[in-house]
């Protein structure tokens, strides 16, 4: 999927001097020569013909080239101590003492380290978000101490401080710290600009800002982000990265009402994701392709994909993956009228949500489960239901006349058309609590599953 510069393109960049190493075109290009193509090679010979015949002076543009190349192919010093070894020792400390161990021991300021810490942040991200955000500080702290013998040149350094900043405004994002983490990403791009100009670290960027344009209820603005770090992974070739990219956007539009369009991109994202290497992915497109089938009321779709993915569930047994699923398969259950069975699944996705403050989760499953009482005519496990949702819904700060609309409902088991009106309303009010970022919640809010990749190294 890499695309080759023509002679005009190289001639324009040739022209403009090179005069920044940000130039996306050219840091395309320049990993795109680094992938050894002969046909591009023999443009650039051809270029210092043009030179010899044409009495085109390129020397300074070629000398800035190859001190952009040298920047972006720098190695630094190899670090002091193993990695591993360093982070085993940490782990025996509290974590007031590991933050003041990273800041004082000159052995954690290495790009090497820092990676390593943002490799286990991101893989806490499901388990434990507070652990996520303790690893992708330290991961900070340990690249703010680095220098650029370490990082192997200035700009090296600063991609550096830029992945740690993206990946900390990224862990401040799922502990629903919003604000703090608008704050991060947008010191991740002001590191970037004084980087190498890779692209796949500015691609990253770009999605982890898509995420939080979802998180903060800002779809048209995720969707923007998503497509635009999705043409840079189609420019690098990097069909995986293009598929996650597509099923980012999916989510924006399902949360916006536009089911079909978000079947249209999931549906272009599954033949470009190999499963075995990417299984978090492949269950991300396939579980959110289930939930719009369920909304569009396909729910033989929905089963028949559902069912296919019983194993990638089995495999991978994330924590809030696995809670979602169930949920989702509650809600299968019960289109498919098997509600003594939804009634089961139901309760324990609440609980689990319970157990973890996931308040908006388990009010909306707190909902789902009215249903399926209503819909039994189970007038006193209606009542109970209600009476254990009131204090969720004042956890999440609802209005008055919300909490009187849940209480009212208690009153609706023989009344099954108000009941369901009524519990469609409180779900859309729920909705419009889930724009207020103050709110907290974690993670994306119902049942989709999060793309959520480090992409960038």
């Amino acid at each position: 999927m890499l695309h080759h510069p023509t002679d005009d393109d190289l001639e324009d960049l040739l022209r403009d001097g090179y005069r920044t190493r940000h130039n996306l075109t050219f840091n395309l290009f320049t990993r795109h020569l680094l992938h050894e193509c002969p046909d591009c090679g023999r443009l650039v010979r051809r270029a210092g013909t043009l030179q010899r015949a044409h009495g085109y002076d390129y020397s300074l543009a070629f000398a800035a080239a190859e001190r952009a190349l040298a920047d972006f192919l720098a190695r630094g010093c190899p670090p002091v101590a193993e990695p591993a070894a360093l982070l085993a020792c940490l782990a025996a400390l509290p974590e007031g003492e590991q933050l003041q161990r990273v800041r004082d021991d000159s052995r954690f300021a290495h790009p090497a380290v820092v990676h390593r810490l943002v490799e286990e942040s991101h893989a806490s991200r499901y388990d434990s978000p507070a652990r996520m955000l303790h690893l992708a500080h330290m991961a900070r702290l340990a690249a703010e101490r680095c220098t650029t013998t370490e990082a192997g040149s200035g700009p090296r350094l600063s991609d550096l401080l830029s992945q740690s900043w993206r990946q900390f405004g990224n862990a401040l994002r799922v502990a629903g710290r919003l604000g703090e983490a608008e704050e991060a990403l947008e010191t991740a791009f002001r590191f970037r600009q004084e980087g190498t100009g890779d692209p796949k670290l500015f691609a990253s960027l770009l999605d982890q800002t898509a995420s939080l344009r979802i998180f903060e209820r800002r779809f048209e603005e995720a969707g923007d982000l998503a497509e635009e770090a999705g043409r840079i992974y189609r420019d690098l070739g990097d069909c995986s990265s293009l598929a996650a990219t597509l099923v980012q956007r999916a989510i924006p539009a399902i949360y916006a009402g536009e089911v079909e369009a978000a079947v249209r991109l999931l549906n272009r994202a599954l033949p470009w994701i190999d499963g075995e290497r990417d299984p978090h992915l492949l269950l991300a497109a396939c579980h959110n392709l289930v939930r719009c089938y369920i909304d569009l009321g396909q729910t033989e779709q929905a089963l028949s994909i559902y069912t296919d993915v019983q194993d990638l569930y089995r495999d991978l047994r994330d924590p809030l993956i696995v809670l979602r699923a169930g949920w989702q398969q509650a809600q299968l259950l019960r289109d498919l009228g098997h509600l003594g069975a939804a009634q089961v699944a139901l309760l324990q996705a609440r609980q689990g949500f319970a157990e973890r403050d996931l308040f908006y989760e388990a009010a909306v499953v707190s909902l789902d489960l009215a249903e399926v009482y209503v819909r039994l005519g189970a007038g006193e496990d209606l009542e109970r239901t209600v009476a254990e949702t009131v204090p969720i819904f004042r956890n999440l700060g609802v209005d008055r006349d919300a909490l009187a609309s849940l209480l009212q409902l208690r009153s609706l088991a023989d009344q099954e058309k108000r009941a369901l009106e009524l519990i469609r309303f409180l779900g859309f009010r729920l909705e419009r609590m889930a724009e207020r970022p103050a709110a907290g919640f974690l993670e994306n809010r119902g049942t989709t599953v999060p793309v959520d990749r480090d992409r960038s190294t």
